[in-house]
């Protein structure tokens, strides 16, 4: 056997793999520790490690030193993580807590050893290999990043101590240096967060987005004419909306404000679709209303019956000239709250009002745009205007709400929404 030093860790190649792996083993049992099974690979001058780790062993192995709140760069400097978030911890162990019984994910944790550690491993040519890392009762692996995820684990653990064989991954680098350290976290955060149109997509978990993705999957009008990975929709696309607009337009069908932060929205919608049977019902009535518009709607009613490929370009055509204020998402908004405001009045007829929605002048040519939503040719997204324009579109279609309170439209909230209104 031959042995090299990489900081803290000890590398010791043998002859074989089962060789490696029984003196790991050996070493285990003598010192009351445990051999963790590891992939050894390079990145740039270091050695690192991946492997796996039980739910138990992050909660009382590994370490953490937080800095604390509004300390001295100095202070923060010498602290190994940055200041812990319990808002962040928290969220992460209600994730766990929710979704124990059925699927969950967590990223990987980044580990550093901080104490002399042996490596058993073969010799081998190839720069990626199997060995097993002998973890001492006494030996620190400090976590580099992933700390919030480490104090969800104890939180959950806590309360439902039959998780504690759950594993997770862990990357370990060969680290000591403090100044690293910090940088290696620099470095896992370099990440860029989702769109909203993706996470719209792709989040399904929550029901306000797996709606978004039926309602895009199930209607003629939207089935393969949703641009679900750009941020803003140009006017040459031939796609009809964004998926975060579909999405827009559910909020105001659901809850009858596009202005409701989204972390609102969510909870919102869990609470008013808290099982498969109603959201199914939910999800029938939306799709009703929504192919019922298309029926009613020509220019919706020539988008749906468009064919993939070529045809598809007649959408940025008509987008462009004429333009149809049904074709942006302040178009969405106001038929999404005109639509949330008769089926909250369940003893209402709707069709017969989608049937006089379908009668008003869409182009952006028309009156009744005039001096709300359409401004010099172009469809504005302003919070007053849309109102004004929602009250103009029930004086056309002759509708008054009994029972909504018009205030719902503007309910508080500090964030806008991400709309894209098409020019």
């Amino acid at each position: 056997m031959s042995a090299k030093l990489f900081g803290k860790l000890n590398r010791i190649e043998c002859e074989t793999f089962d060789v490696a792996q029984a003196q790991a083993g050996i070493e285990a049992t003598n010192t009351a520790g445990m051999s963790i099974p590891v992939v050894i690979f390079e990145q740039g001058n270091r050695i690192n490690l991946a492997g796996a780790m039980y739910f138990g062993f992050v909660a009382n192995r590994l370490v953490t030193k937080s800095a604390a709140k509004k300390v001295s760069i100095q202070e923060a400097t010498d602290a190994m993580n940055r200041p812990q978030i319990p808002e962040h911890a928290a969220a992460i162990a209600k994730y766990i807590k929710e979704n124990r019984s059925k699927n969950y994910i967590l990223p990987p944790l980044t580990l550093n050893i901080q104490d002399e550690t042996n490596l058993y491993t073969a010799r081998a040519n190839a720069k990626v290999k199997s060995g097993f890392l002998v973890i001492n009762p006494t030996s620190k692996l400090a976590i580099t990043d992933g700390q919030h995820r480490r104090a969800a684990i104890e939180d959950v653990l806590s309360e439902f101590p039959d998780l504690n064989t759950d594993g997770i991954a862990v990357m370990i680098t060969c680290e000591t240096d403090t100044a690293q350290i910090h940088q290696d976290f620099a470095d896992c955060s370099k990440t860029k967060q989702l769109p909203k149109s993706q996470l719209a997509v792709y989040d399904r978990r929550n029901p306000a987005n797996r709606i978004v993705v039926d309602v895009a999957e199930k209607c003629p009008l939207f089935r393969g004419k949703i641009d679900a990975s750009s941020v803003t929709l140009s006017k040459n696309s031939p796609s009809l909306f964004l998926a975060n607009q579909i999405r827009q337009f559910v909020k105001m069908w659901l809850v009858g404000s596009y202005q409701m932060a989204d972390d609102q929205f969510e909870m919102s919608a869990t609470k008013l679709l808290p099982n498969d049977e109603t959201y199914d019902k939910t999800l029938s009535e939306f799709l009703e209303y929504v192919n019922y518009l298309t029926s009613a709607i020509p220019v919706w009613r020539a988008i749906a019956n468009l064919r993939p490929g070529v045809a598809s370009n007649q959408v940025k055509e008509w987008r462009q000239d004429p333009g149809y204020v049904c074709m942006s998402v302040m178009g969405l908004v106001v038929l999404g709250r005109i639509g949330y405001e008769l089926f909250k009045e369940r003893d209402v007829n709707w069709k017969q009002y989608a049937d006089r929605l379908g009668k008003i002048d869409w182009k952006k040519s028309g009156k009744l745009w005039a001096g709300n939503l359409v401004r010099d040719n172009k469809i504005v997204n302003n919070q007053k205007l849309v109102r004004e324009a929602i009250t103009a579109v029930r004086k056309e279609i002759d509708w008054a709400p009994q029972h909504v309170v018009e205030d719902a439209l503007l309910e508080a909230s500090e964030a806008e929404p991400e709309l894209v209104a098409q020019p």
